[in-house]
């Protein structure tokens, strides 16, 4: 388990912060107790079970003539898994029954036949959840309410059609009441209220489109559909941990943070320099890469106290090359977030050690400047999560 806890700090998924950068970096030691990573769970964690109830209303023919009565009783069950605060699945089991119109209110009224008919019908579907909340933030444990977008596949089976369905076949309004089964797909929004640890409260609306058929009547269309309607409520079993929900362990050992530094400062010679620069003056010099760096933790740009070492042996090396300026170039791992949210990350990671090395090491700031990348390069081929990180770059000095 220690070592999927270390795993989970370099690999967890990082959410965007849309807090402008300022000029002036904050500078923060992180120390062990201030680092939380979700834990790791198996896959018999995080099921949950639901029951709903509620209405639908059919989008067949003739429905623009139906006064309202087009509404019928629905009941679901379902039960589920989620893989992350983000993503789900679940197998949806429901029987509805469906009313339908035939004709207009002028046939029907010189017909003096019963326009609307009846029949029962079950559905199974597979559905992708989407907790929307925890896709554009951070999940938060402590959060009540949940937008949970709902896309799924599965089968519509007809069924029962009322006897007055008989009736108007005799008409000539064909309606088939043999029943069948349909491939359909859905859409939808859940809305979802944490009302204890256990229990959700939900309302959800999709819209399912499947066969034309499926009414009994094939008419001029490939496509019916209905609108289902229910509220319910979740259950959520107990996990390995005697949880019902995701938590975040907080990470105690200092030590293995710093070990985790230490693997990846081990590799540096794994290090992809960028292209060298030149700078024409008298003479062309090559830049170069320092082989110190500073690492970060995913989504952080504050420095560890490992880490400070780091930027104050760049500060020692500037001291003892009075040739020289430095080039601080942060960057950002292309595998999280998006493109401009890690190009303000990367800036923001080489701006904290630009005011560590002014602040903290009273480097002259006229030998120091600050260059970000985000995502667009990345210098490291081997590891992902190393390219979190601030690179030392010469630069020959104008005096």
């Amino acid at each position: 388990m220690k070592k999927l806890i270390i795993l989970g700090l370099a690999a967890a998924l990082a959410l965007p912060s849309f807090a402008q950068a300022e000029k002036k970096v904050d500078i923060a030691s992180i120390k062990a107790d201030s680092v939380t990573v979700l834990k790791p769970y198996k896959a018999k964690d995080n099921w949950f079970f639901g029951v709903y109830a509620g209405t639908n209303f059919s989008f067949g023919e003739n429905t623009r003539f139906n006064k309202g009565k087009m509404f019928g009783p629905s009941f679901g069950l379902s039960v589920g898994k989620w893989f992350s605060p983000a993503v789900g699945a679940r197998l949806r089991w429901a029987i509805l029954q469906q009313h339908h119109m035939v004709n207009t209110e002028m046939e029907a009224a010189y017909s003096n036949l019963d326009p609307v008919y009846k029949h029962g019908m079950t559905s199974v579907f597979f559905d992708g959840l989407f907790n929307f909340n925890n896709i554009f933030s951070r999940y938060r444990e402590d959060s009540r309410f949940n937008v949970i977008g709902v896309l799924g596949i599965g089968f519509n089976s007809a069924f029962g059609f009322s006897d007055n369905s008989a009736d108007w076949t005799n008409t000539g309004y064909e309606i088939d009441t043999d029943g069948g089964t349909y491939l359909g797909i859905h859409a939808g929004l859940m809305l979802n209220y944490k009302l204890n640890n256990a229990i959700d409260l939900n309302l959800e609306a999709t819209y399912n489109a499947t066969d034309d058929a499926y009414n009994g009547v094939r008419y001029d269309r490939k496509y019916d559909g209905y609108m289902y309607i229910v509220a319910g409520m979740t259950w959520h079993f107990k996990d390995q941990y005697g949880d019902r929900r995701f938590r975040y362990v907080t990470m105690t050992d200092q030590a293995k943070i710093d070990e985790l530094n230490r693997q990846i400062n081990d590799q540096r010679a794994q290090l992809v320099p960028p292209p060298p620069v030149t700078k024409v003056e008298e003479k062309v010099v090559e830049n170069k890469v320092l082989n110190m760096t500073v690492s970060f933790i995913i989504d952080k740009y504050n420095i560890t106290d490992l880490q400070k070492d780091n930027v104050k042996a760049a500060a020692k090396y500037l001291e003892d090359h009075p040739d020289v300026n430095l080039i601080i170039t942060g960057y950002a791992d292309v595998q999280t977030a998006y493109p401009a949210y890690n190009l303000r990350l990367s800036k923001r990671r080489a701006e904290a050690v630009y005011n560590m090395m002014v602040d903290e090491f009273n480097v002259d700031p006229s030998r120091i400047r600050v260059d970000y990348k985000g995502d667009t390069i990345q210098p490291y081929q081997k590891k992902n999560e190393w390219n979190r990180v601030v690179v030392f770059i010469t630069e020959p000095r104008n005096k």
